[in-house]
């Protein structure tokens, strides 16, 4: 089954033991999981008495390297799976990304009928196509898609879940963010998916807030900041309180980021407030802010962030 990057959904492997407190659902069978399906999710209780740090166990040690971002999914995706079967959370999460890239350019591309119908001289319809035919985002990584199934397409979820609950940063924070459903066709054809995706989200949010992981926290201020309709945003189904909470996070560890949260009472504002430092002094002052530190992170589906440690 290794070699066959084809391989269905269900042929992808079973997550291995998570590093959070409560078990983690079955993207087959999310009604199982211990989390109800009404349950809200609470960051700011989750935060308030936080487990112990639990960092992801280093990968399993093979003779090859893992191959280049901009190597060939089609070539590349059997060994790749046998290390992710075989406990590499760094492989897993590689897969996870560069398929849901994968997934969401050629969501992009237009079809043979769209094609036909455009008139030569549409020099503005030609010159949009040409643009979507790239990944604007980063140029030539559309050609690691060369060659690759549609069907292996359906494998991009489990796996980058699975490198998630091992602890994978960048496979948890692309996850929260919703990046294996940016494909609207895989989103359409999964609503299993969403509902995996909304029970997680705010484990990996919180986990990533006691790693004091900056991006993490500013991604949440935004979503803190009436931003909500985000899949992240829908997954956390913030309070007013929480959202402030995030909000006002989001100014502390980006010191530059002025203003004062525009909505509720000033006794909410001022207690939200206190909340956030207490969690920037939790887990954020004692590594103070460096240059750099965001580079490179905005794009949620770079496959060398895969293996950063937290």
């Amino acid at each position: 089954m290794h070699g066959d990057a084809t391989a269905s959904p269900a042929s992808a492997p079973a997550a291995p033991a998570s590093v959070f407190a409560s078990p983690a659902p079955d993207v087959s069978n999310p009604a199982g999981d211990t989390v109800a399906a009404t349950a809200a999710p609470d960051l700011l209780k989750a935060l308030s008495d936080p487990p112990p740090h639990s960092p992801p166990p280093p990968p399993p040690v093979f003779p090859e390297p893992l191959p280049p971002w901009d190597a060939k999914l089609v070539d590349v995706l059997p060994a790749l799976k046998t290390r992710a079967d075989a406990g590499d959370h760094v492989a897993a999460c590689h897969i996870g990304l560069a398929l849901s890239a994968c997934a969401a350019w050629m969501d992009h591309q237009p079809s043979p009928a769209e094609l036909r119908q455009v008139s030569p001289d549409d020099k503005d319809t030609i010159d949009r196509m040409a643009r979507l035919s790239g990944d604007m985002r980063r140029p030539g990584r559309e050609k690691t898609c060369d060659g690759l199934p549609e069907a292996a397409l359906e494998q991009s979820f489990a796996y980058l879940q699975q490198s998630a609950d091992a602890g994978n940063t960048a496979a948890m924070l692309a996850y929260a963010e919703g990046v294996p459903l940016q494909s609207f066709n895989m989103m359409f054809r999964h609503p299993e998916w969403l509902e995996a995706h909304r029970q997680r989200a705010p484990r990996y949010v919180a986990e990533l807030i006691r790693r004091g992981d900056r991006f993490m926290a500013y991604l949440l201020s935004m979503n803190g900041d009436g931003m909500q309709m985000s899949l992240l945003g829908k997954a956390l189904d913030m309070d007013q309180t929480t959202a402030a909470t995030a909000w006002y996070l989001g100014r502390e560890v980006l010191p530059r980021q002025t203003g004062d949260w525009h909505w509720g009472s000033p006794e909410l504002r001022q207690a939200a407030q206190a909340r956030a430092r207490t969690i920037h002094r939790r887990y954020f002052e004692q590594r103070p802010f460096q240059s750099g530190e965001f580079k490179g992170r905005s794009d949620l589906m770079n496959v060398e962030l895969c293996g950063s440690q937290p």
